[in-house]
């Protein structure tokens, strides 16, 4: 993804001040058959045009801000469309813009950045998920977790589990990103359900190519609108005595669903090896890093895989069946409390299934999961399951590896200076903060300080100076 040149569109004629996004808009006419090149958070953009989402809204946030910064910059694409925008004030905004489809068979999507946004939108995905929807419903949330992140260190996980929301972690390949987009709304559509898709930083912008298709014009949009409204129907209330019935529904009916299309329709993936005594289970997410870790280790292709681009729910007879006849499985989550690894501990043992389970006693408990960290879980896990596969010459160039980098640091003479303080890339006020740094230096270059200026400032230092400690012969 390559800046534009900022003469192509004058500043003050940008939704956004800091860059032009012309580039990307074309790419959102892609037809199909056409290559799309670009960034994973602009893919998940075209895909949801693809999938004929009749409404999109969201607060920016990094990493995900382009997928709503491109949008308002495509109004002419999205009036062809029938697509409706709406730049929302905060997540909860955001979040309750979904509820147009619980009466209505509308897609839309919205998004936001997480932890942060989840928290500020969690009432409202509450009553979304409670009464569920009739049209497809995606949130993607901008999973900001790890070293480049700009928030507090949480995991949206915790509230796929507690609204019974299902949770997507695509494997960071644009085509795999892609296809997750398209089968959320059909798994929503599906089981009632709102999905959310996690993307972290790695994912949003990862960079490769996939196949466009055609964008799909809404059935019902601003361009094809309904005669009538909806009937009413208190069943789709988030009011008791209905509540009690979503409860139960969610649990007997929606989850079943939704497991039932997770194997149908093969959302997660297998990548087959030749060792079928041990196994791999990684979230989507982190696939890039484990292979990578695999191959630094010369092993790459021949552990099996599973590979969970949902993570809720999981499938416990997929899980078994993956188990089964293995000595031992590595468990790769990132981040705590670890949800999965207690989940598929519990579906072994109910089944009486011994399979030896390693996960966050060989990997990290919390902080991001680099190459480096998965790579040292990955030289435990084999040293303690595996001892017939030899890792003598990897373990050594790993070892130096590291020796190389503490040297660097000694000589650099400690750890590298901290970040300073920011807003994060995509936030609204970002560019609002910029255009205000702009307007005052253009301002204070043309013009010098008036008079009443100078007497504030004179006036200031005279305070500064009465508040200042009085020399001890004043004192009495």
């Amino acid at each position: 993804m390559l800046d534009q040149p900022t003469t192509e569109v004058p500043v003050a004629q940008r939704t956004n001040p800091e860059r032009s996004f012309a580039e990307e808009v074309r790419a959102l006419r892609l037809g199909d058959g056409e290559v799309f090149r670009g960034e994973g958070i602009l893919a998940v953009t075209k895909a949801i045009l693809q999938s004929g989402v009749a409404y999109v809204g969201g607060y920016q946030g990094a990493p995900v801000s382009h997928l709503v910064d491109v949008l308002v910059e495509s109004q002419d694409l999205l009036d062809e469309l029938g697509v409706h925008l709406e730049t929302c004030t905060n997540e909860a905004s955001a979040a309750a813009l979904l509820g147009a489809s619980i009466n209505y068979p509308l897609r839309g999507c919205v998004t936001w950045k997480s932890i942060v946004g989840t928290n500020v939108a969690a009432d409202a995905l509450s009553n979304l998920a409670s009464p569920g929807v009739i049209g497809g419903a995606l949130i993607v949330v901008g999973e900001d977790y790890g070293e480049g992140a700009s928030i507090i260190q949480e995991r949206a996980h915790a509230y796929a589990l507690k609204s019974s929301l299902w949770l997507m972690d695509p494997r960071p390949n644009l085509a795999a990103i892609v296809r997750c987009t398209e089968k959320a709304f059909e798994l929503s559509e599906a089981t009632n359900t709102p999905v959310m898709m996690e993307l972290r930083i790695r994912a949003c912008h990862v960079t490769g190519e996939f196949l466009a298709k055609d964008n799909k014009p809404p059935a019902i949009s601003r361009n094809q609108r309904l005669v009538n409204p909806a009937a009413h129907n208190y069943d789709r209330i988030s009011h008791p005595p209905s509540t009690y019935a979503h409860e139960k529904i969610k649990v007997e009916v929606r989850q079943p669903a939704a497991q039932r299309f997770i194997v149908d329709h093969g959302l997660n993936e297998l990548l087959p090896g030749e060792r079928a005594d041990l196994g791999i289970i990684v979230q989507g997410g982190i696939t890039n890093v484990l292979l990578r870790g695999l191959d630094r280790l010369e092993i790459d292709g021949r552990i099996p895989t599973l590979v969970l681009n949902v993570t809720h729910p999981l499938v416990p007879d997929q899980i078994a069946d993956f188990c089964k006849g293995k000595r031992a499985v590595l468990v790769v989550e990132e981040g705590t409390p670890d949800y999965i690894e207690q989940a598929i501990h519990a579906i072994l043992r109910k089944r009486d299934i011994d399979t030896r389970l390693y996960g966050k006693d060989v990997l990290p408990m919390a902080g991001e999961y680099t190459a480096e960290a998965v790579t040292d879980g990955l030289l435990k896990f084999f040293a303690q399951s595996a001892n017939d596969i030899d890792l003598s010459r990897p373990r050594e160039r790993f070892e130096a590896a590291r020796a190389g980098r503490a040297e660097a640091q000694r000589l650099l003479g400690g750890s590298l200076p901290l970040r300073p303080p920011g807003f994060c890339v995509g936030c609204p006020e970002r560019p609002v903060f910029s255009a205000i740094r702009f307007t005052s230096r253009a301002t204070s270059a043309a013009t010098p300080s008036p008079p009443w200026r100078r007497s504030i400032s004179a006036t200031r230092s005279w305070a500064s100076a009465c508040r200042s400690p009085r020399p001890a012969r004043w004192r009495r």
